[in-house]
């Protein structure tokens, strides 16, 4: 039996999931343009490919769809009724906190961004604040409609839905968002090349992050990875550019 067509005018979990989506990429879009016409740029070339209008557009119309295609495979809505927001919201943004208050601390001890900043070779590793404000912010829905919205949905359901048929769910999510989860930590390895511990303790630092973010993803929407990534930031990026790393 085929589903019935959503009614007209009323609004179901996935209408408000892409409502909420296009508020993101509104706000993305708006981030851009004020970057721009206060040239702001970012500290490395690959920071400023992110904001660039093909990405965006990409981020736009690929995330829309994996919205869409989420309902299908599982995965909780963006703002599902049944997830309390202190799951969904409160505890990812203290996981976000307690990381950025945490690498703030190792940095203080071992002095360690000035190592990746020579690795890098530039002066400092963010965008001066208060342009940071909107630089990170921007990076991170960013990066979590890239890796986490699109490059696990749109692989998730072309396996698990239309390939198995919905057999075997959960493996076939966990394959996915563990090859997912490397994408961004294998980035970060040009910024310390020649650095192995360095290397190894970004990388995997990195990658926890990256399929902890999954487990959220899976068990409370993509707000909630989103969440963390914006607490993350807000200490390690945000209140690291205004003293000066």
């Amino acid at each position: 039996m085929s589903t019935p067509p959503e009614p007209r005018g009323v609004e179901t979990p996935v209408r408000r999931s892409l409502s909420i989506y296009l508020a993101l990429m509104v706000y993305l879009v708006l981030v851009k343009i004020v970057l721009g016409l206060a040239s702001v740029k970012g500290v490395m070339a690959s920071q400023e490919e992110l904001f660039g209008w093909p990405l965006i557009g990409f981020l736009a119309l690929a995330g829309g769809i994996s919205v869409w295609l989420g309902a299908r495979t599982g995965l909780p809505a963006l703002w599902d009724a049944s997830i309390p927001a202190r799951r969904r919201l409160l505890f990812p943004a203290l996981v976000g906190l307690g990381l950025g208050a945490e690498q703030q601390a190792v940095q203080s001890v071992t002095g360690f961004v000035q190592v990746v900043a020579a690795a890098a070779n530039v002066s400092a590793i963010n965008v001066p604040f208060p342009a940071s404000l909107l630089f990170y912010s921007g990076g991170a829905i960013i990066l979590e409609a890239l890796y986490r919205l699109i490059l696990i949905t749109l692989p998730f359901w072309l396996v698990a839905n239309l390939i198995l048929r919905k057999r075997g769910q959960a493996r076939v999510f966990w394959v996915v968002a563990l090859l997912a989860s490397a994408l961004e930590p294998a980035t970060q390895m040009s910024f310390v090349g020649g650095h192995v511990a360095l290397m190894l303790v970004v990388g995997g630092a990195t990658y926890a992050i990256n399929v902890f973010e999954a487990h959220l993803l899976r068990r409370c929407g993509f707000l909630a990875p989103l969440a963390l990534r914006l607490a993350y930031y807000s200490v390690w990026h945000i209140v690291g550019s205004a003293i000066g790393l």
